[in-house]
């Protein structure tokens, strides 16, 4: 299974806007064939990151489904209607295609199913790393072995899903990783103390055998965001 991971630039105001064209027109054209199904809508936790800026994430079945997709958008009018409703609000898209990791806990959506109807809305981390040239492979071992099981010792967060860029979709050497936070008191002490002293084994060190830079967004889902 893949996913659509795309962030979306909005006009200043325009927000609320966007949300109704997305749901209205977007969902039903890319949900329509049964191949794809959008599972989080997001915007920036106030005060933590661009302002009028979402991301969003969609699992789509299979390669196949995806080529058909993008014929679709060239051929079908009602996706060119869409495109001009939608460039009204919104500034620019960036997409990327995913696939999970073979130890990500999110490896497949059943595309029939339907959303909870009543869930808690909670925060999520949404991480980027960028490992060191060639280390790719190495970096997500490392994540599943090392800060994998780490997490699910702490119950302060608990990983959703790892992912890789697809070939030729956007950078090679990059892996997303999404995490839901469980324990808010802990991990607001983590915001205003910082992290303790890493010792040997611990994943701060760990981790900077394979990279050195990433960028962590605090990510809050939109109300009517299928998961919250």
């Amino acid at each position: 299974m893949l996913y659509l991971h795309e962030t979306h630039d909005i006009v200043g105001g325009k927000m609320q806007e966007f949300e109704t064209l997305l749901q209205g027109r977007w969902v039903p054209l890319i949900e329509g064939a049964g191949t794809a199904k959008l599972r989080w809508f997001w915007h920036h936790t106030h005060g933590t990151g661009p302002s009028y800026q979402a991301i969003s994430i969609t699992a789509v079945r299979d390669w196949s489904a995806w080529g058909d997709l993008v014929a679709r958008m060239h051929r079908e009018q009602a996706w060119r209607d869409w495109y001009a409703a939608v460039w009204s609000c919104r500034r620019e898209l960036i997409s990327k295609l995913l696939q999970p990791t073979d130890w990500s806990p999110l490896q497949a959506v059943d595309l029939a199913a339907s959303s909870p109807a009543e869930q808690p809305t909670s925060l999520y981390l949404h991480d980027t790393g960028w490992p060191y040239p060639g280390k790719l492979d190495d970096y997500t071992h490392a994540l599943g072995s090392i800060f994998y099981p780490a997490t699910r010792q702490s119950h302060m967060i608990s990983v959703e899903a790892c992912w890789t860029v697809c070939p030729g979709t956007g950078r090679f050497h990059e892996v997303v990783l999404l995490q839901k936070i469980l324990d808010w008191d802990a991990f607001a002490r983590l915001l205003t103390a910082g992290e303790r002293p890493s010792r040997p084994g611990d994943w701060m060190q760990e981790g900077l055998k394979h990279r050195d830079r990433w960028e962590s967004k605090l990510l809050r889902p939109a109300p009517w965001s299928p998961l919250r």
